[in-house]
């Protein structure tokens, strides 16, 4: 079963996204922001993390860069509804990219392709 941690500042779309991937047969945790995911993939390993960008206390850039330097395996979707120059992010080779608002079906796929390619290291 693989292993997702969403995180994102809006519980609602936190939930949302627990409940499709649950159901999708993803073994699911979550986070409200940056610094607690953080603590969960200091403690954890994960097959994915879908973090949305633009945060409070730690952006998805700055979490994806810490995420990439010490779980390089782990797979890496970066959301947000703004141009948030995700082209210029150190770590871009290694994300994919999801724009909000999405479809749940598009996240299901971007995630299930992203975790069907080879490892980015």
């Amino acid at each position: 079963m693989p292993r997702i941690l969403i995180v994102d500042d809006e519980a609602p779309i936190r939930s949302l996204l627990a409940t499709a991937f649950e159901k999708a047969g993803y073994d699911v945790r979550t986070a409200p922001d940056g610094p607690e995911a953080v603590a969960l993939c200091a403690a954890e390993s994960f097959d994915a993390v879908l973090s949305d960008v633009v945060m409070p206390r730690m952006n998805g850039h700055d979490l994806a860069r810490w995420i990439a330097a010490r779980h390089p395996h782990t797979r890496l979707v970066l959301m947000s509804g703004f141009d948030i120059g995700c082209q210029n992010c150190p770590t871009a080779p290694h994300c994919q990219f999801l724009s909000k608002p999405f479809r749940l079906g598009e996240v299901l796929s971007l995630v299930g392709d992203a975790l069907a390619q080879p490892s980015p290291n």
